[in-house]
């Protein structure tokens, strides 16, 4: 039996690159219950919302244009009106969910065993081409996004493959007759509208390059899975399991392979978070397919054909797999992170839910804990996927963190200059992506007045992970928030599977002190997930009767805040045990909170914020290279961006200069650092030197360009240091205490044209003044 495939099979390849939910798409449902496999046959609310508003936009196209649809919404078009549409025989210029699987088999499928499905475009329209009279068709796919895709896009160029065979088919391919536009379209969600609309904002795209991808695939990729024997006991397809497959209709069976119940020898390694389907490929080549395996394997970082990227990730991984192994949390060779302070009085959160579908915040909360008391929370549902709703929503929200801002920024200056009595406080959301959605909520609404003059308050409210920080440019003490997913997986390994979600890491962590774990309840619970779920926003977005109260969200937003409370007390206590022992885990130094008072973000004019964002930029530069530095010397000199373990061999004086001669390690000699570097630094490798950007310039240097003769050389290399730093008392002390194979050269940031662009702009502005 020849294994067919449609449309939706090139999207699924295209979206989740899932070899094993390919060839199950192949199969028929006698052959995946011989198996077994057990598949959700449950419509998804994407799905349904999808259709829906197709069926608008279809709809209102046939009042406004016309079009044949076919006689019942769940049929195709019938054979007869979609080949007289294509002979130009119909009045109407587009037509609805045609089928155009061709009688014969298609050229492109020829050798393959394969066969096609039926394939129904939504719309095809027919105009006419370069002023002639041949008729030029168009493939149209309507999608309930505001984002059109590659996998979009892709699922759109194989309609036009299969509709190249059908008008050969036909004898309608010859110039004379017919011509297939070179461009397919995508009809969205307006950016001004919604998802309950029947309006659509066409985005047009070349066909060539997806053309491409489709013919390759269905030549060499598709019939090499189809191949793939999969039966009772047999199944030689590969899989892997991460966040996507939340969406998968195959969940539940490959769930089935990860399950907590199976002995850590039998639970595919898939469970291990963070890794990536070529990270399991190559684990698959060095024949280690459990959790139980990885978490024994020693020498990861050397094994053969264990690419360059997960080579570096190899500690983790080992780190995260006996984690779930035994159960148990486990610290990561992380040293510390730059991403979190040691201390916060006033403790301020952040939690922000995404509508994948309108692109609009969902629920918006916000809490402030100081002294162990919850001082202010306040939790914002939108009622719809408006921009004016959204923005209603965060304005309510953030204007109680401002506000919250002011009165510890208002305290805090009537306090003596440096005065220990200081308050400080910090941003923290869980989730990166929730500072990430929030970011392109408030730039979506830049024309709304209050949130504008807000702007230099609200850039305050972004992680260092995604965004940048305040415009703070005298020091990086006022980086203002921290994303804790992103502090644990860099410290911690846990025992959770895919994913670092809060309802995971937050039970992981109550076997080990922290408070309040996030258990969701079964309307809220998702595998790999914490935030809000499309199938809890859509209801509530199309006022469904399934729709959950707003008042469950508002509970739910709650409880996650509490346990992100939790999490935090936690980490606070777990860097005072490590500070006590002489190595503090927690290393983004701050001081008592004050507003940057360069800025007035109250009258904010055009030339703030554009002197607001060139700050912003260098301090997101600065910033990548303290987390980059906040590494183990191991994972930056395997990144390529430092020469670790040097040991210094003999010096000389040259001109106003030190040269330094230092022996290289074999490790160490992959290093991308080199003469063409203007901002390295030598240092013992101490953490409170290579993160205090005060003091690089104290030990600032150079790579000297190797001499005739010794280009090749790599075993020694030269160091150039001006004799103002070498004779400093920094640099002085660094030469007195650093042991053999203790000294380190890293690149650490410079930005040399961020001066001059706020000059000019204190300038421009000035000149307005004036």
């Amino acid at each position: 039996m020849s294994k067919g495939f449609s449309g939706s099979t090139i999207k699924s390849w295209f979206q989740y690159r899932c070899e094993r939910k390919i060839r199950f798409e192949l199969s028929t449902n006698d052959e995946l219950a011989a198996v077994p496999v057990i598949k959700d046959v449950r419509q998804a609310n994407w799905a349904a919302l999808g259709t829906a508003y197709e069926a608008r936009v279809v709809q209102r196209l046939d009042r406004e244009e016309g079009v044949r649809r076919p006689a019942r919404s769940k049929d195709p078009l019938d054979e007869a009106s979609t080949t007289a549409f294509l002979r130009g025989k119909l009045t109407v210029s587009y037509i609805a969910q045609a089928n155009l699987t061709p009688r014969n088999p298609p050229r492109f499928l020829e050798g393959t065993g394969l066969s096609l499905n039926r394939n129904l475009p939504d719309l095809i329209r027919r105009s006419t081409a370069d002023r002639s009279a041949r008729s030029l068709f168009t493939i149209i796919d309507v999608k309930a996004t505001r984002r059109a895709t590659a996998y979009h896009k892709t699922q759109v160029a194989f309609y036009v493959r299969v509709l190249e065979e059908l008008l050969r088919e036909l004898k309608l391919s010859a110039p004379a007759a017919v011509q297939l536009d070179s461009f397919g379209e995508i009809w969205r969600i307006p950016d001004d509208g919604t998802a309950e609309g029947d309006a659509w904002q066409i985005e047009r795209f070349a066909l060539a390059p997806y053309l491409r991808l489709v013919d390759e695939f269905c030549n060499d990729v598709l019939p090499k899975i189809a191949a793939k024997r999969i039966g009772p006991n047999v199944d030689q397809t590969f899989f892997h399991l991460y966040f996507k497959c939340e969406q998968c209709e195959y969940l539940g069976h490959c769930s089935k392979s990860i399950a907590p119940e199976l002995p850590p020898n039998r639970r595919d390694v898939s469970a291990v978070p963070g890794l990536t389907h070529e990270g399991k490929r190559a684990l698959l080549r060095l024949k280690l397919d459990s959790v139980a395996e990885l978490a024994n394997a020693a020498g990861l970082v050397g094994a053969p054909s264990f690419g360059w990227s997960l080579s570096r990730r190899a500690p983790l991984l080992t780190a995260r797999a006996m984690a779930l192994a035994s159960g148990a949390v486990i610290r990561t060779d992380e040293e510390h992170t730059f991403l979190m302070p040691p201390r916060a009085d006033a403790v301020l959160m952040v939690s922000v839910d995404h509508d994948p579908v309108d692109d609009r915040i969902a629920a918006i909360g916000y809490r402030r804990v100081q002294d162990g008391v919850v001082r202010t929370e306040r939790i914002e549902i939108p009622g719809s996927g408006s921009l004016s709703e959204e923005a209603a929503a965060m304005i309510r929200v953030l204007s109680a963190l401002i506000k919250d801002l002011t009165q510890i920024d208002a305290v805090n200056a009537a306090l003596p200059p440096g005065s220990p009595n200081g308050a400080y406080a910090h941003i923290f959301f869980y989730e990166p992506a929730e500072a990430t959605n929030l970011q392109q909520a408030i730039g979506r609404h830049l024309d709304n007045e209050i949130i504008r003059e807000g702007l230099l308050h609200l850039v305050r409210l972004f992680p260092p992970e995604e965004v940048v920080p305040e415009p703070e440019f005298r020091g990086v003490h006022h980086l203002p928030a921290t994303a804790i997913r992103s502090v644990l997986e860099q410290l911690y390994a846990l025992p959770v599977v895919v994913a670092y979600d809060l309802h995971q890491t937050s039970e992981a962590l109550a076997l080990v002190g922290a408070e309040a774990p996030y258990r969701p309840s079964e309307a809220f619970a998702r595998p790999f997930s914490s935030l809000l779920s499309i199938d809890v926003i859509r209801p509530i977005r199309e006022r469904h009767p399934s729709a959950v109260p707003t008042s469950a969200i508002v509970e739910d937003v709650s409880a996650r805040l509490d346990a992100l409370q939790g999490v935090i007390k936690w980490l606070f206590a777990q860097n005072a045990v490590a500070t006590a022992a002489g190595g503090p885990l927690l290393r983004l130094a701050k001081k008592p909170f004050r507003f940057q008072a360069t800025f007035d973000p109250l009258n904010a004019a055009d030339l703030d914020v554009l002197l607001a964002c060139e700050l912003l930029e260098n301090r997101a530069g600065l910033l990548e290279a303290l987390v980059g530095l906040a590494q183990p010397s191991t994972r930056r000199r395997d990144a390529g961006r430092c020469l670790a373990g040097l040991t210094l061999a003999k010096q000389w004086r040259y001109g106003r200069s030190q040269i330094l001669l230092f022996n290289v390690p074999e490790e160490s000699r992959e290093s991308e650092l080199g003469p063409g570097n203007f901002d390295l630094i030598l240092t013992d490798d101490s953490p409170d030197l290579r993160l205090d950007s005060t003091l690089w310039p104290f030990v600032e240097c150079r790579i000297r360009a190797a001499g005739e003769g010794y280009e090749d050389r790599r075993d020694q290399i030269q160091i150039e240091v001006s004799d103002s730093v070498y004779r400093g008392a920094l640099f002085q002390q660094l030469m007195r205490r650093t042991s053999k194979g203790g000294w380190c050269v890293d690149r650490s940031f410079r930005d040399p044209n961020t001066p001059k662009a706020a000059a000019f702009l204190a300038y421009l502005a000035a000149e307005r003044i004036a």
